[in-house]
């Protein structure tokens, strides 16, 4: 079944959202993360969104639902200053990692700056049980993470590298990446790509590849499924009207399960009791754009939507019949109404 908003506009701007490349909104002023939970209080030298990725094991409801096939989710949040620029210092991301019915040992997030040739592990945080929030712990004895968790439990992690880590200038890639062992041997990975304008007297050298922001659900055997937004940057400003930005809900290009369910919503709240499924837009069988990394945009009537911050909430399922779950990606991004 589906149900969607204003979607007669998708048509025209079909080719548009295939470059990965849309008009940019304007621009707002450096100061608080916009969509940030309370703990990060922190006010930012450039502007920034609080983006959220997500990964799930957790079965269809035609799949056995048992301690193999259900392992929850992971949460990888952080701050992020997409594609705006940093010209001097370092580049500081708060990041969030939520556990949520998750039952695996929580093991590390990475920052990784990634080239056309290459990619540099520039920082390893732990996730350890008795660190501080806000700091870089890192590993336990055993050589590996040891969070764990009953429930919905989160840690934050503080990542921090000096520009010149960076090979060139220009526009240049970031990713985070979490890792969760879980107890029968396979694991769970989140991560969020995002690219940043990074100013820093190197060569210049623009990313060129997957030239967007992508969230992405990573398990063994079923590769990654990925939830994208292919509207660069994403907008600072308020938005009004019918907002029509491009997404893309497929499977990864590299030999990863296909696209086996889409949905899209606004302000969904899985957590709550019972589940919120939000303002469905888009609820389908299938990719939601053509399979294979494809896109297309969805119309957004924000004059449905109550003035302030809301968030789009997009999710790309992949089923994995071998291991008899469904592996996930998620991407949650927040976007502010003024009508």
């Amino acid at each position: 079944m589906r149900r969607f908003l204003a979607l007669a506009a998708a048509a025209a701007l079909a080719c548009m959202a295939m470059t990965g490349l849309t008009s940019s909104p304007a621009r707002a002023a450096a100061g608080p993360c916009l969509g940030a939970p309370a703990a990060d209080g922190t006010v930012y030298g450039e502007t920034r969104q609080f983006v959220d990725t997500q990964a799930w094991w957790m079965p269809d409801a035609d799949q056995a639902n048992n301690s193999i096939t259900n392992n929850g989710h992971v949460h990888l949040g952080a701050c992020i200053p997409e594609r705006e620029t940093i010209s001097s210092g370092n580049l500081t991301v708060n990041v969030r990692v939520i556990l949520h019915d998750n039952p695996g040992r929580a093991d590390y997030v990475s920052m990784v700056f990634m080239t056309a040739t290459s990619e540099i592990v520039v920082q390893k945080c732990y996730l350890r049980a008795a660190a501080p929030d806000f700091s870089c712990p890192g590993p336990a004895g055993s050589g590996a993470g040891d969070f764990t968790c009953a429930g919905t439990c989160e840690r934050w992690l503080t990542f921090s590298a000096p520009i010149s880590r960076f090979n060139h200038s220009g526009l240049q890639e970031i990713h985070l990446r979490a890792f969760v062992p879980e107890p029968d041997g396979n694991e769970m990975r989140a991560s969020l790509n995002w690219q940043t304008d990074i100013r820093n007297g190197k060569s210049p050298s623009d990313t060129s590849r997957y030239t967007f922001l992508r969230g992405k659900g990573w398990y063994t055997h079923a590769g990654y499924c990925e939830a994208s937004v292919r509207s660069v940057p994403l907008p600072d400003a308020p938005v009004s009207g019918v907002w029509t930005p491009a997404v893309g809900l497929t499977t990864h290009p590299n030999g990863s399960l296909p696209t086996t369910h889409s949905f899209i919503s606004i302000d969904p709240d899985f957590h709550a009791v019972p589940a919120n499924p939000g303002l469905v837009l888009w609820d389908s069988a299938g990719a939601y754009g053509p399979q294979r990394f494809g896109a297309a945009p969805i119309a957004i009537d924000t004059r449905v939507l109550a003035n302030g911050v809301h968030k789009l909430h997009l999710r790309t399922s992949c089923r994995d019949d071998k291991l008899g779950s469904t592996n996930a990606g998620v991407t949650v991004v927040p976007f502010t109404v003024a009508n």
